[in-house]
């Protein structure tokens, strides 16, 4: 199976596909027949990867099983920067929490930046660099406020320091120090390369369904199952909704693009608040391509989404000038109410734990996630347990997003059903066929070759296979 579901298409620059999902990787078999485990782990990207380490080491017997190739899915498509400076995310968590919740919440990700350096250094991955993150001002207006933003960012216990940024941006930035770039695709092959003996893994296996039966959990998918008293939905959107999250997570797609710059770049990485809103980072070293990223969307929720590449190169050449587009694709993840990811015990569910809502920096929240699971799992009180409980009740902070996010979700439903979406429809393809998740209609993604539903987010390919949820069964064909 490809690692890659991103197709190519006309109109787009640069080849099709994330660069972490370029190289070939070893291949892991698909579930056939019943099996059991003491864990079981649905989802095999980084969140999945670093439970699976974290219990296999106890001395458990993990299963680990992933919809199609290992660190394919949101993973795979990430920009990489594993930093705990989340863009401004910071001023806004602080409105809508107690300062000591939000450091708490900073300085776990501080350290998750570490635990994933000593991680990959005790696998021998050497595919990974260690460079400042900064927060730039990217426009007059910001640039006068920006004393507020670097408030936030110490307010909330994040060791950042003033600056003038260089050539190109030469605005007021903030700086953290020591911060982190990967492959995430290699380093996530790498830790599943190490579980050892205790943990087995299978790809091209989604998990149809997954039920409480005979006092554990199992999980079907197309040739097999799975049983085991234990199950951690890591899966990107929980395959068991037992907490109605499709009201609570909200798709969207962040875009990205790797290119090579005519002019020189400062080294590190580089996120803009105000003017374009980009963010960049070196590939590998700064000499060689870049990535930009910071255009998100809401799934499904544009007419031609190569407009939203073509915006975005247009934004690069703005900030660095001009460039040579190599690639581009995009990430998918969820948003939540309040900021915070909902990670532990998913509602209703005994011994079932999920983790989702990274809201584009899953890089150091999944390290957390791993910490706040394995506790769990293993009977100890994590210090975030209940900052970022997925039983947590919203917050007065949480009403507008709610009733937003919700109320798109009604104009879709309907408008799906009302209308005819011949406009949206591809042919040789399902779009337009609804959605088998609570079957809203679905709508052909222009520029990546997927079919994807605008209401909750799910993605499928031009022939009905999941890609993302929360769906979980596939659009048959006609």
């Amino acid at each position: 199976m490809n690692r890659e579901y991103i197709e190519t298409v006309q109109a787009v620059a640069g080849a099709a596909g994330s660069v972490w999902l370029a190289a070939d990787a070893a291949e892991h078999p698909t579930l056939d027949g019943d099996h059991t485990a003491d864990v079981l782990v649905v989802g095999a990207g980084i969140t999945g990867a670093l439970v699976a380490r974290k219990l296999a080491g106890t001395g458990r017997r993990v299963i680990l099983l992933d919809r199609r190739r290992i660190a394919s899915g949101t993973t795979g498509h990430s920009t990489a920067k594993v930093t705990a400076l989340h863009g401004n995310s910071w001023r806004d968590l602080l409105r809508n929490h107690a300062d000591g919740e939000v450091r708490s919440w900073a300085l776990a990700n501080l350290a998750a930046v570490d635990e994933l350096a000593t991680i990959a250094a005790a696998l021998g991955f050497e595919d990974l660099r260690r460079v400042p993150a900064s927060l730039v001002a990217g426009d007059d207006a910001t640039s006068a406020a920006f004393d507020e933003q670097l408030a936030a960012l110490v307010s909330a216990g994040l060791p950042a320091t003033a600056s003038m940024a260089p050539l190109p941006f030469d605005r007021p930035a903030a700086t953290v120090a020591s911060q982190v770039l990967i492959d995430p695709g290699a380093f996530v092959v790498a830790v599943i390369a190490a579980l050892g003996s205790n943990a087995t893994v299978f790809e091209g296996s989604p998990v149809r369904s997954l039920d409480y039966h005979d006092h554990g959990w199992r999980a079907t998918c197309d040739h097999g199952s799975v049983r085991a008293p234990v199950a951690i939905m890591a899966d990107h959107f929980p395959v068991h909704d037992t907490g109605a999250f499709f009201t609570r997570l909200f798709p969207y797609a962040h875009y990205a693009v790797e290119f090579v710059p005519r002019e020189t770049i400062p080294d590190g990485m580089w996120m803009q608040f105000g003017g374009e809103e980009i963010t960049l980072r070196p590939t590998s070293d700064s000499e060689g391509t870049w990535i930009a990223g910071g255009k998100r969307v809401r799934v499904a929720s544009g007419d031609d989404e190569r407009e939203v590449y073509a915006g975005l190169v247009a934004s690069v050449v703005a900030v660095v000038g001009e460039c040579e587009v190599t690639r581009h694709w995009s990430a998918h993840d969820h948003e939540t109410p309040d900021g915070l990811p909902f990670i532990g015990e998913a509602p209703l569910g005994r011994n079932l734990y999920m983790a989702a809502g990274y809201a584009g920096w899953g890089m150091t929240k999944s390290v957390v996630a791993s910490a706040i699971i394995t506790d769990a799992v293993e009977g100890r009180a994590h210090p975030l347990a209940e900052t970022v409980s997925p039983s947590r009740a919203p917050g007065p902070g949480s009403a507008g997003s709610l009733i937003e996010e919700n109320a798109i979700v009604g104009r879709e439903f309907i408008g799906g059903h009302l209308t005819s979406r011949n406009d949206k429809v591809h042919e040789d393809s399902v779009a337009g066929r609804t959605c088998t998740h609570l079957g809203c209609g679905t709508k052909w993604n222009t520029a990546e070759g997927t079919v994807d539903c605008s209401c909750h987010g799910s993605r499928f390919g031009r022939h009905g296979d999941v890609i993302y949820g929360p769906a979980a069964k596939d659009i048959e064909t006609k």
